[in-house]
């Protein structure tokens, strides 16, 4: 709530722009621009930071203007979808059930995505299990991820038919992100050089608040003013983490995120 107060009082009159009802379908179409606009420039910065931010020895280049554009294409980014954001409801607003803030059954493209984005997800589990080391720890998280991406699935099929289904459901692709998350961060937190590992740690970091923020609705306390930040983020941390040229598994992992992702988005229907 500190961060969105302190963009009030610098911002006063675009957050009021952002918050009046005429104009909103201008807004929700300069909205998807911006994330096709800002994910291509994250996309790009890190392409340039991969190609030129590193010296012979893999050590990063000290003040170098390539290796700063990425963080500054990513604050700018976040700084515009906490403005955008304003025009959605508070949490304490939200008192109905989770398919009048989410119009999957009015949204073929909403439903496609997803659906997209979960296949994508069971694909990066089963490329873990056949074509990475076999470990306990890859094995969980792989099953993890897969019966994740199926309540997904579950849910989206649900919301879509405007049925009754258990919330509890979309809490395992959360737990599966958080776990992804912490085993992320415990295979790289040796290495000393934070550029190579800091876009992916935060696409993760994003989806998994994403993820929470969408099973929230589920049990009505929900944050629209949250939710829509968390998905335009994390298409655009998955963006940059697919220019780095991952593995297969990967690929499929940050693509199907950002599929899932733009889905959530695709649906919402916060209109005020």
């Amino acid at each position: 709530m500190s961060v969105l107060s302190s963009i009030n009082r610098c911002f006063p009159a675009l957050c009021a722009v952002f918050r009046k009802k005429k104009g909103f379908g201008f807004v929700k179409i300069l909205h998807w621009l911006l994330l096709v606009l800002f994910s291509a420039a994250a996309a790009l910065a890190r392409l340039r930071l991969l190609a030129v931010g590193f010296d012979a020895d893999g050590l990063p280049v000290p003040m170098d203007l390539n290796a700063m554009a990425l963080p500054a294409v990513l604050i700018v980014a976040a700084v515009i979808a906490l403005i955008m954001a304003q025009r959605y409801p508070a949490q304490r607003e939200l008192c109905g059930s989770m398919d009048l803030y989410f119009a999957f059954d009015r949204s073929t493209l909403a439903v496609m995505l997803m659906v997209l984005g979960s296949f994508a997800l069971i694909g990066s589990a089963v490329c873990s299990l056949v074509f990475s080391l076999r470990t306990t720890v890859t094995m969980i998280l792989s099953v993890f991820l897969a019966v994740g991406a199926a309540c997904l699935l579950y849910a989206t099929t649900a919301l879509r038919r405007k049925a009754e289904f258990p919330g509890i459901a979309l809490l395992v692709p959360v737990c599966a992100m958080v776990l992804a998350l912490i085993l992320f961060y415990r295979e790289h937190a040796a290495d000393p050089i934070l550029r190579h590992y800091y876009v992916e740690t935060l696409a993760l970091a994003a989806l998994t608040v994403l993820l929470l923020e969408f099973a929230a609705f589920a049990f009505r306390g929900g944050a629209p003013r949250l939710l829509m930040p968390a998905s335009t983020m994390s298409v655009i941390f998955c963006a940059a983490a697919l220019a780095a040229r991952p593995t297969l598994a990967e690929i499929l992992f940050y693509a199907g995120g950002a599929c899932i992702a733009l889905g959530i988005g695709a649906a919402a229907d916060f209109d005020p």
